[in-house]
């Protein structure tokens, strides 16, 4: 039993942490750009465009094999740019950035919250809340997430692979040049490090509380991306849940950040950016913050 369910543990952590951190609602203003999950970069002296693509993190390769014009700049680019590098090392690193010290779930929600927290769970994926008690809250909540996508949009294990993680075993496979943004260690911060956990075990009870919305909020969120309607899934996502100053930690100074890479790449050769869709939206998005730097940056057909 303890082989299987440490068997169980590691996959969902690997889950969690290579995949679903853009899924969370964080305050946003209204959407600046125009509707697109992918674009073209060029001007400021860039003798070949680049591009952006804004992933969907569950969703599979097999969808990205339908988008012959993004498969097409894909396979010129000489760069592949994702916002973290997955390496033999992530395992274990994930495992230990979940874990809490000096506290427990059961500890943290109240009795009522975690009765709640385990049924959804439960019946989400047959699984006991208390077999991640040691787990912060903010997992507890991906976890979530990620079994309801799961339950509504499942994908075969032994067939799928996700998209953002696709795109860097496809670019290894090339040859291609391969860059992560930034570090583990500062994305975990960005959603775990910067909450304190009774920050976070607020923020799962607010979640779990507004359960009933969540299967067609899910199913709009699937939708929209498929559409590539980038401002109503930034409505969508426009939920006042997070501090400005959360939100600006998970998203605006991350795109910041990775602003002062992204230009140096875009002159050295073409380049294809991968990055979670809520990266590229509003007025802190990596569109707006391109624009403002010189760069044409337009929409483009992903068919």
């Amino acid at each position: 039993m303890i082989s299987n369910n440490r068997t169980v543990y590691v996959r969902v952590l690997f889950v969690l942490l290579t995949v679903a951190f853009t899924q969370h609602a964080v305050a946003q203003k209204k959407s600046v750009v125009e509707n697109s999950v992918f674009w073209e970069v060029t001007g400021n002296g860039l003798s070949q465009p680049s591009y952006l693509f804004g992933t969907f993190h569950l969703l599979s390769h097999r969808y990205i094999d339908s988008l012959t014009n993004v498969t097409a700049k894909f396979k010129n680019a000489k760069t592949v740019v994702s916002e973290m590098l997955i390496d033999s090392t992530m395992t274990m690193k994930m495992m230990a950035s979940a874990q809490m010290k000096g506290t427990t779930l059961n500890k943290l929600l109240t009795p009522e919250q975690f009765k709640q927290t385990n049924e959804w769970l439960h019946e989400l994926s047959g699984y006991d809340l208390t077999m991640f008690n040691s787990l912060n809250p903010m997992t507890i909540e991906i976890l979530l997430m990620t079994m309801m996508q799961q339950k509504y949009f499942p994908l075969d294990p032994n067939k799928d692979i996700v998209m953002d993680l696709y795109f860097q075993q496809s670019a290894t496979r090339d040859q291609k040049h391969v860059i992560g943004l930034e570090t583990f260690e500062e994305q975990t911060h960005a959603i775990f490090g910067q909450f304190t956990y009774e920050r976070q075990a607020q923020l799962l009870a607010a979640a779990v509380n507004e359960r009933s919305t969540a299967e067609e909020e899910l199913r709009s969120m699937n939708k929209l991306y498929r559409e590539g309607n980038l401002s109503k899934l930034e409505a969508l996502m426009y939920d006042e849940v997070y501090t400005q100053a959360e939100a600006a930690v998970m998203l605006d100074n991350r795109n910041k950040k990775w602003m002062q890479q992204l230009p140096g790449l875009f002159k050295q050769q073409p380049t294809f950016v991968a990055v979670g869709a809520m990266h590229l939206a509003g007025e802190n998005g990596l569109v707006t913050l391109l624009r403002k730097q010189g760069y044409t940056v337009k929409p483009v057909q992903t068919r």
